[in-house]
């Protein structure tokens, strides 16, 4: 199964084609939050790359977040937008979900994290059993205090969240495992190894039902009702 596969939650933007569990192209670029000038280029770029036409993909995926507010929207509309154009079935893959994907892990807990600024994380805590992934919380923002607090055993911790409040980590979880940097990187082949179980599990594949994931409320929204009832914005560094 050919499976085109996206993931612009975060500053990186990363495309792959992937055949099965074969990468046969794959681009990660950290582009800021340009991802709606680069998307559809790049795109075209893997596709030449891998000496394939949409029309012989057999499946898109696109990462529908947390994350950045605009780029979880520019990817998902994006790639909505692709798969009416071309008629293919769509999977919408959680963005930390693929993330767990991003390393060999066997045992223990592994917990990949985005920074939500405002010292927030988005992040959920995955088990491995013999290579064998459990999911054991919904996706979550809050404080990586609370989302941690009263592990026990090896945690594995990656991506942006996890360097951002490293120390917040530690000072709860001293024993806590980092991974390398590289392993905390978004990439489109895991959103597609991601896709490709879904799919094999009966997922719907209907365009029309994948929606963005937010988990909260969007920095403009949140000033509006502040301001709305009277309190002073509250800023996030911006979307």
């Amino acid at each position: 199964m050919k499976i085109l596969a996206a993931d612009t939650t975060t500053l990186v933007n990363t495309v792959a084609l992937c055949d099965g569990d074969r990468v046969l192209a794959e681009t990660i670029v950290n582009c800021g939050r340009i991802h709606s000038e680069r998307l559809i280029e790049t795109v075209d770029w893997v596709l030449k790359e891998a000496g394939i036409v949409v029309e012989n993909v057999d499946l898109l995926a696109i990462s529908t977040g947390p994350g950045s507010f605009t780029g979880v929207r520019v990817g998902t509309a994006t790639w909505k937008g692709l798969a009416l154009a071309t008629k293919r079935p769509l999977v919408g893959v959680g963005t930390l979900d693929a993330m767990a994907r991003l390393g060999a892990f066997y045992e223990g807990l592994v917990c990949p994290l985005l920074d939500a600024k405002m010292g927030e994380v988005f992040g959920a805590l995955y088990r491995f059993r013999g290579g064998v992934r459990e999911k054991l919380t919904p996706d979550r923002v809050c404080r990586v205090e609370d989302l941690i607090e009263g592990l026990e055993g090896v945690v594995y911790f990656l991506g942006e969240g996890a360097n951002v409040y490293r120390a917040r980590i530690l000072e709860v979880a001293p024993g806590a495992l980092f991974a390398p940097g590289l392993l905390g990187v978004p990439r489109a082949s895991a959103v597609a190894a991601e896709a490709l179980e879904l799919a094999g599990k009966g997922v719907c594949t209907d365009a029309a039902r994948v929606v963005p994931v937010y988990l909260r409320k969007s920095q403009a929204e949140q000033n509006r009702e502040r301001e709305a009832g009277g309190s002073p914005p509250r800023l996030s560094g911006g979307e």
